[in-house]
């Protein structure tokens, strides 16, 4: 089999989880928001991101060594899965009594106290997850199946249990029980496909392992403070309700790049392998970026014209003052896009020391706009903060890509911006001239009036532009390994 043709089922297979997963989060995020109310869901969002830095330090770069190390020799699958599994599960351990000591510390509410401990339970099911392996030996349909339970089960959940704002503990629950019951479920299936997994215990081999993964672990922990920074600064220096406004455009702002995580997880197992030959290594990332680029001047697109009928549909009114934030953290999106696609490579190819710097200097500047701007500008000033962070460090990263392949896509990255351009002003042009004909229907009619718009003038700008072309698709599907 080709190299492109494993791409494009890896990406078929990821797109139909991403799909699920998708229309299954949004649903339970739109759920959750209107039964919980800003107040309580702005809570639930500050407790997300606190979990999602006590959950860096439960992986440590874990996964991206693993993948890195097993796409080239797959014998290493079972060994070093093991160990990784039983590092993570002791870590796990670690972590979660030292992040208990830290929420009791806090200055908040027992109850708010009581939604940040519950969602603890997710570190257990983080330490267990072994997508690494899967990804790494190119079965995504395996990572697609747990992605699709996780969601379908605590969406069917939600809608069961969470009821009210004094629900919210509740919520948390049932989203770090699903991902921790998929975990359980997926060491199953492991044992099945590659043996039986025993702990390991080796401090020699995690001494290794850790200094391996380190570079790794710090850019990864650096690209989760543009990730959840902003909301975890306005949990400590904003009212609840405006954390529960922000929060809802950041799920819009998530659920925008998973696009681009499918694509790029698709990609980089064929990106690793590719290492050390220049040319092979070029020919991938132009494929790479053409994909890319064009998926996210869509998805950024789409975002930006459609902000405000995104968000009552999916939220409710009571989520309006989100608009300009997400707007902003849309064109945030846009940078995140380049990052991964001149960022994520560089992983692989042994280039983490660099990238590490760049993502780690972003991070810093990040927290000084964060503490500059929240107080003055509220979530407009933390959608600021990160969109400037996320360029800054992205320009560091294009200098870096630069130096090793010697290509950074202009030509490319042009005909994007010129589609997602035209994109836009079709989307806000249609919304202008339809708001007189639409201002008594549901907010839903607004919205897929503005898709469509979007849709169709960025599909007919690809074509003409040349961003897309058949003819590229079929060389990128007659590469071979």
């Amino acid at each position: 089999m080709t190299a492109g043709r494993r791409i494009f089922q890896n990406i078929r297979a990821l797109a139909a989880a991403k799909a699920a997963t998708m229309a299954s989060g949004l649903v339970t995020a739109a759920w959750t928001a209107r039964v919980l109310g800003p107040d309580s869901f702005g809570v639930l969002g500050f407790g997300t991101s606190l979990m999602a830095y006590a959950a860096l330090f439960v992986n440590l770069g874990l996964s991206t060594y693993a993948i890195r190390e097993i796409a080239r020799d797959r014998e290493q699958a079972g060994p070093l899965s093991e160990h990784v599994l039983t590092l993570r599960t002791v870590l796990a351990v670690i972590v979660g009594a030292l992040y208990a000591a830290f929420v009791l510390a806090l200055d908040k509410p027992m109850a708010v106290k009581a939604v940040l401990l519950m969602q603890a339970v997710q570190l257990l099911g983080n330490a267990l997850v072994l997508d690494f392996v899967y990804q790494a030996t190119e079965r995504m349909g395996v990572i697609a199946t747990r992605e699709i339970g996780t969601s379908i089960g605590s969406m069917l959940l939600v809608f069961l249990l969470v009821r009210g704002p004094e629900d919210a503990i509740l919520a948390a629950a049932i989203t770090g029980g699903s991902i921790t019951v998929n975990a359980l479920v997926m060491i199953g299936r492991f044992r099945r496909d590659f043996g039986s997994l025993r702990p390991r215990i080796d401090l020699k081999i995690w001494r290794e392992i850790l200094t391996a993964a380190a570079p790794m672990a710090v850019g990864v922990f650096a690209w989760a403070i543009f990730t959840h920074l902003d909301v975890v600064m306005l949990g400590f220096m904003a009212p609840h309700t405006e954390v529960g406004w922000y929060s809802a455009a950041v799920k819009i702002q998530t659920l925008a790049n998973l696009a681009g995580n499918i694509v790029m997880n698709a990609f980089l197992p064929q990106l690793a392998a590719a290492y050390g030959d220049l040319d092979q290594m070029r020919e991938r990332m132009r494929a790479y970026a053409t994909v890319m680029l064009t998926v996210g001047a869509l998805v950024v697109a789409g975002g930006v014209a459609l902000a405000p009928a995104i968000l009552a549909t999916l939220f409710g009114d009571a989520y309006d003052p989100a608009a300009l934030p997400l707007r902003i953290l849309m064109v945030a999106s846009a940078v995140v896009y380049a990052n991964m696609i001149l960022g994520n490579p560089l992983l692989v190819w042994h280039r983490q020391t660099g990238y590490m710097i760049a993502m780690l200097s972003g991070g810093v500047l990040n927290a000084l706009l964060n503490v500059w701007w929240i107080p003055r500008y509220g979530i407009q000033g933390a959608a600021m903060a990160t969109l400037t962070a996320e360029l800054a460090a992205t320009l560091a990263i294009a200098w870096l890509h630069r130096r090793v392949v010697g290509e950074l896509y202009g030509g490319l990255a042009a005909k994007a911006v010129l589609c997602g351009g035209l994109a836009v002003a079709a989307g806000l042009i249609l919304h202008r001239v339809a708001a007189p004909l639409l201002n008594k229907a549901p907010a839903i009619a607004d919205f897929l009036s503005g898709s469509v718009a979007v849709v169709g003038v960025f599909a007919a700008a690809t074509l003409l532009t040349g961003l897309v072309r058949p003819t590229r698709l079929r060389r990128l599907t007659g590469v071979t390994v």
